[in-house]
């Protein structure tokens, strides 16, 4: 399913997609555009704690750079139905 027919899927009993999320240094995490992600770029703790409240309300994976997850840490709790992946150097 592309992402810009999240709305009327083509397969039956779907109902929606999910969104995936990537947040942390611009460098690092551009190209996850080109998949369909949404890319917030974070490159300081206060870009990190706004790019989090930017997140959509259905995102569903959230992929974040190691100093992103840093930044991030106290964060991840409040929303525990995250599934979380850290990208290292």
């Amino acid at each position: 399913m592309r992402p810009y027919h999240r709305h009327h899927s083509g397969r039956k009993g779907v109902t929606g997609m999910a969104l995936a999320a990537v947040i942390g240094e611009a460098l690092a995490v551009e190209g996850y555009a080109l998949a369909g992600a949404v890319v917030l770029a974070a490159d300081s703790q206060a870009e990190a704690a706004a790019a989090w409240d930017a997140l959509p309300p259905d995102t569903a994976l959230l992929i974040m750079t190691d100093r992103a997850a840093g930044w991030l840490a106290d964060l991840l709790a409040q929303r525990p139905a995250f599934l979380t992946a850290v990208l290292t150097a």
